[in-house]
């Protein structure tokens, strides 16, 4: 496990073009589009993770068709690309903050998928109750350099918790955590679609709360991208 970084207001505010607070997305015919360049298939908002199984999370690294794949392999060198993509389990009321998916093995498995599929095995030392299946996206669209925070609102099912957990857990950072996203996702810029809001996100707190542990490498993917910029 990385150790956990706690972003400092002061030096986002001062490297980034501007910040938000993360709570932007959008429900297209199904799919979640991120204010970033990823688009979630699945789970749907508010869908329920039973303990003890599997849920798969599926995501579509392509724009729709818009984007080459080497742009998702981290280190690429095109214009519009990602930097790194992560995945938690997020809920303030709960205090806790699972590990889904860190470090770059979503991206670059499924080579030449253009949807990258990881299945989260939901422990049963969660308690049931309201989540935020939260994605961390370091990106950059046209040259510039973007860090989106995407909350997706579900629900764990559990009748028979166990003990505590352990494996996975990461500290709760202060909320809201800031974020410099893109003014919306660049896959609907200029569209005419029919759109619908995001459920509000739970865990807790609004959409605008959903503070998370950001890895070492996230972070410094988005600092070295700004100070490059």
């Amino acid at each position: 496990m990385h150790p956990t970084l706690v972003f400092s207001t002061f030096l986002l505010t001062s490297l980034c073009s501007y910040t938000g607070i993360a709570h932007a997305q959008t429900l297209v015919n199904g799919q979640i589009f991120t204010d970033g360049l990823a688009i979630v298939d699945a789970p749907a908002p508010n869908s329920p993770l039973h303990a003890g199984s599997a849920t798969q999370v599926a995501i579509d690294i392509s724009g729709d068709g818009k984007l080459d794949q080497s742009a998702s392999v981290p280190g690429s060198d095109k214009s519009t690309r990602y930097d790194s993509l992560e995945i938690y389990l997020v809920s303030h009321k709960m205090k806790l903050n699972l590990t889904v998916s860190s470090g770059p093995e979503l991206l670059t498995q499924e080579q030449g998928s253009t949807v990258k599929h990881w299945n989260f095995n939901v422990s049963t030392c969660i308690p049931a109750g309201s989540y935020n299946l939260t994605f961390y996206e370091g990106s950059h669209i046209n040259g510039q350099p973007f860090f989106s925070i995407t909350p997706l609102p579900v629900t764990v099912m559990n009748d028979h918790p166990t003990n505590a957990c352990t494996n996975g857990t990461n500290t709760l950072q202060d909320f809201p955590q800031l974020s410099s996203p893109p003014p919306r996702s660049p896959w609907l810029d200029g569209t005419s679609v029919a759109t619908q809001p995001l459920p509000t996100a739970t865990g807790g707190n609004s959409a605008a709360s959903i503070g998370a542990r950001i890895s070492s490498a996230t972070l410094l993917v988005v600092l070295v991208s700004v100070l490059l910029f």
